[in-house]
């Protein structure tokens, strides 16, 4: 992300917490029900960025039962 896409990130955050309580609920439910595929992949690449800059991998028992996991 270039640092003029961080910059207008931030501002939209920005903006949104100036928003009422009941104005960002109904703003997250209808981000969540227009992009809830795109939000959990989005999750899911933070939290490998995240184990991986911790150093925290799966053992290869953890590893298999996330593997079974998907297909279920």
């Amino acid at each position: 992300m270039n640092p003029q896409q961080a910059n207008t990130a931030h501002s939209l955050y920005a903006l949104y917490e100036t928003l009422p309580n009941e104005v960002q609920q109904a703003f997250l439910e209808e981000l969540l029900q227009k992009k809830q595929q795109e939000l959990e992949d989005l999750a899911f690449a933070l939290a490998c960025k995240q184990a991986k800059e911790e150093n925290q991998f799966l053992n290869g028992q953890e590893a298999q039962g996330f593997i079974q996991s998907l297909s279920q």
